[in-house]
């Protein structure tokens, strides 16, 4: 099967974050105005990360960084310290394959290619006035660990 649509990797990026989500046992929220640069919120109970989703199966990786370009306004919309939702970029790498992206047998469920975490919250501010390259390290994967760490960022604004 061919490249899927973007709503279809948007769908997807959903899936990789609420299984992070979950195994960090923390409850998420799908936003659908997307009006604070926000597709998805998790939640601990306590605090929020807010997560813009994107997904990408041709990936620009140089340096060990994954390169992204995002919008200026959502950009300043997750950096900004006023916020109150730490703000995170999550970028997931799809395959070509659409038929790839969920393998599921007897001894469990394999989701590919991988998800990067890319806090932008207090990040500087730009003079660009389109997109923005941002560099993700591909040592960010957005795991459960990850996950709780993100969340222990978050609680740590408050305990300051």
């Amino acid at each position: 099967m061919a490249d899927g649509s973007a709503k279809q990797k948007e769908r997807f990026s959903r899936a990789w974050l609420i299984a992070a989500a979950a195994a960090a046992d923390f409850t998420y929220e799908i936003v659908t105005d997307d009006e604070r640069g926000v597709d998805m919120t998790v939640n601990s109970g306590l605090h929020v990360v807010d997560f813009q989703l994107k997904a990408t199966s041709k990936p620009e990786v140089h340096d060990g960084l994954l390169m992204h370009d995002l919008d200026v306004r959502t950009y300043d919309l997750l950096r900004s310290t006023l916020r109150s939702g730490y703000g995170v970029l999550a970028l997931i790498v799809v395959g070509d394959d659409v038929d790839a992206w969920h393998l599921m047998d007897a001894h469990g469920t394999h989701l590919a290619r991988s998800a990067y975490d890319l806090p932008l919250f207090g990040m500087p501010a730009t003079s660009n006035t389109s997109t923005i390259r941002l560099k993700v390290p591909l040592t960010n994967l957005l795991t459960s660990t990850a996950m709780r760490m993100l969340m222990d960022a978050q609680a740590a604004r408050w305990t300051s």
